[in-house]
């Protein structure tokens, strides 16, 4: 071989090894040891091409082009090297402004006072990916929480890259944030800060409040898995940090649970039952009664001592349904100032629905406040016979209704933080597996049993008003839009198009 050709022998072969070093890191993370020889390797032959070439290399850097060349390639490194450090310094000690509307990127004093305060360790794991819709909330939410805090351990892990780790966390729904704390866990499906607060109280404490579903008067079930049973219900409350159960109406009286849920009783309700429900809420208790229209009388004689009285009717609305459904599957949008649905965006669906009102004579003991109303066009239909509900004039009476709403013991007996509640709902059936998926319906109850159960935390937290609001129109909203959009802009176009085409025929 002649010793002119060893030089380029020498570069050709260190550019291929230093290129095969760098990239093999990409394709085979775990041959680290081969990268670093390749690169010594690659290196050394190119050192010793540089070498032969050193008096060559030694003269050209004595031209003035070489040496303007090299002073802009210094420059250039050199301004490379300074932004790379300022990214640097940025990314770990640079101050933070929040610039939004909203100051939606800031968190509130109290969950600053969490954070502070946190007893241990906790793990925040989001299943989530780039492509999925409440990724930038997570993202944005949970490094703040991550940042404010050195006990907290975030992760994100996409489930359809990482299955297994999704069926060892039990997560079957895209969005879903683990938080975790020795055997604490709560699952949570949505960016608000003040779920994930709640959720760091609830994972750092060692007891678990109690939920428990009252049985023995043919109640839906919670261990029912159709679509009229509360399953899925009770599944929400377990990954929500609660211990769920049942309880029979007759054990009420001594029962210790935080929260009792009557999910529309079929059979009526004994005096000595009456007694138990009643001795439980002189106690402190909280109470979550909800009664579907095809419960009859059952629980007139529980709820009528209260001032309640449920309408014998159903209601409907034609404003605001469910589609172009049947008028009587509500959705209702309109709520209250209350702890418990003053944040509320999304409407409930409510099927089938009977009124609740109050008379204060009867219940001049307890304090009513309205929580979730139907729209003024809604009536009362006394026709249950009727599939297709109208509202006949001088018969029916017009709204608006309430679906729900919160009693409040007046007694001065009882201090704030053992005042006895109840929470009437005139449905039960927005509870149950064919229902809860529906957002606004499991937003409604989990805050209300959180706020039954006093989790302070939770509703404490004022809420931040979104700078965008979505518009879910009603049907005849509905039936204005496709007319605008279908029928009025494709004629108005070609109006235009023809008067143009004849204006310029006439020139």
């Amino acid at each position: 071989m002649e010793v002119t050709r060893v030089p380029s022998i020498l570069g050709i072969a260190g550019t291929i090894l230093a290129l095969i070093g760098l990239g093999l890191p990409l394709f085979h993370p775990a041959g680290g040891s081969l990268s670093s020889i390749l690169l010594g390797l690659g290196t050394l032959c190119l050192l010793g091409y540089f070498a032969f070439h050193f008096r060559s290399l030694t003269a050209l850097a004595r031209t003035p082009s070489t040496r303007l060349g090299a002073h802009s390639l210094f420059s250039v490194l050199l301004a490379g090297i300074v932004v790379a450090l300022l990214n640097f310094l940025a990314a770990k000690h640079a101050p933070e402004w929040d610039f939004s509307e909203t100051q939606n990127f800031t968190l509130s004093r109290q969950t600053y006072q969490v954070l502070r305060t946190l007893p241990r360790e906790v793990n925040m794991t989001a299943f989530t990916h780039e492509g999925s819709p409440g990724y930038g909330g997570y993202q944005d939410l949970l490094t703040t929480y991550a940042k404010e805090s050195p006990l907290i351990t975030l992760t994100f892990i996409d489930p359809e890259r990482q299955p297994d780790k999704a069926k060892e966390y039990q997560v079957s729904r895209i969005d879903t944030v683990v938080v975790e704390s020795g055997s604490q866990k709560v699952y949570l499906q949505r960016s608000a800060e003040a779920d994930m607060t709640n959720a760091l109280l609830r994972v750092t404490q060692d007891t678990k409040k109690r939920i428990d579903f009252v049985t023995g008067h043919g109640e839906k079930s919670l261990s029912d898995t159709e679509s009229s049973g509360l399953s899925r219900a009770g599944d929400a409350l377990t990954k929500q940090g609660y211990a769920v159960g049942t309880v029979d109406w007759q054990d009420t009286a001594s029962h210790e649970a935080a929260v009792l849920i009557v999910a529309s009783s079929t059979q009526a309700v004994s005096s000595e039952d009456q007694h138990g429900i009643s001795q439980f809420l002189k106690k402190g208790g909280r109470v979550l009664v909800m009664v579907d229209p095809g419960s009859d009388a059952s629980l007139d004689p529980l709820i009528t001592p209260w001032g309640i009285q449920l309408g014998a009717g159903i209601l409907a609305d034609e404003q605001d349904r469910l589609g172009r459904g049947s008028p009587t599957a509500l959705l209702v949008r309109t709520f209250t100032t209350h702890d418990i649905t003053e944040d509320f965006t999304t409407p409930i669906l409510f099927p089938v629905s009977r009124s609740v009102s109050f008379n204060p004579a009867q219940g001049n003991t307890w304090e009513f406040v309205a929580l979730a109303q139907t729209s003024p066009e809604s009536w009362e239909e006394t026709d249950l016979l009727n599939p297709q509900p109208e509202f006949t004039a001088g018969q029916d009476a017009k709204g608006p209704y309430t679906v729900a709403g919160l009693l409040t013991l007046k007694s001065s007996d009882q201090t704030p933080q053992a005042q006895s509640a109840v929470l009437i709902v005139g449905n039960a059936a927005f509870a149950t597996n064919g229902y809860l998926t529906y957002p606004g319906n499991t937003d409604f109850f989990l805050k209300a049993i959180a706020w039954l159960a006093q989790e302070d935390a939770l509703v404490s937290l004022t809420p931040k008003d979104p700078a965008f609001h979505p518009f879910i129109p009603n049907p005849s909203q509905e039936q204005a839009l496709v007319f605008f959009q279908v029928l009025f802009l494709p004629l108005l176009t070609l109006c235009i198009g023809l008067s143009v085409w004849k204006r310029r025929r006439s020139l």
